[in-house]
């Protein structure tokens, strides 16, 4: 199970969910669901760029994917979805994901959303029927479920930033992603909790 600021599995406790102005819209979003559908829709935006020449992969991961792209690395992005879909699925454990798994997340995220938002009714009821065609507030979840957005910061600035101006910067791989720096194998696992991630409301 993945870690997100808030737990995507249990909702039955928004706690800290800020909710949108839409009452219906809030009961009928399945967290957990529109994360799985956007993950598997990304398995064929890559493989649509693999079958492209390799000339032009660098160029589609750019456009495609304007901060995880940086990497230049169609098969650190494919392990990343590969890695991201078995550590949904896994029931066994929680597991934390890094700032390589929440950048990745982010581009599938913003694309998966404005396809959707601009789909037709009958694509809309396709993929997420739950929300019986109504559109997905983006910012109200990056905003509920991710912990920071500093992948998206310009490098130049980032790298010009003194020491003590980057306190709070001090997510794991951060300078990495930013740098568009290629994941080692270790930097694209997921880390198992050793306890359970979110505060028991009594």
């Amino acid at each position: 199970m993945l870690v997100f600021k808030n737990n995507i599995y249990d909702t039955s406790s928004p706690g800290k969910l800020t909710l949108t102005p839409d009452t219906d819209y809030n009961s009928c979003f399945d967290v957990r669901h529109f994360v799985e559908i956007a993950l598997d829709q990304e398995e064929e935006v890559l493989s649509f760029i693999e079958r492209q020449p390799q000339l032009y992969w660098i160029e589609d991961l750019r456009q495609l994917y304007p901060y995880s792209g940086r990497t230049n690395s169609l098969h650190a992005l494919k392990e990343i979805l590969r890695i991201l879909q078995l550590g949904l699925n896994e029931t066994s454990c929680w597991q934390h994901m890094n700032t390589y798994h929440f950048c990745f997340l982010y581009d599938v995220f913003v694309r998966f959303t404005f396809n959707y938002n601009h789909d037709n009714l009958q694509e809309k009821l396709l993929l997420l029927p739950e929300l019986k065609g109504k559109s997905v507030y983006l910012g109200n979840f990056i905003n509920n479920y991710f912990f920071n957005k500093f992948f998206l910061v310009d490098p130049e600035r980032f790298n010009s930033l003194k020491p003590e101006e980057k306190i709070g910067y001090d997510c794991p791989h951060l300078f990495s992603v930013i740098n568009g720096l290629s994941p080692t194998r270790e930097e694209m696992s997921l880390k198992e909790s050793q306890d359970y991630p979110y505060t028991v409301f009594v």
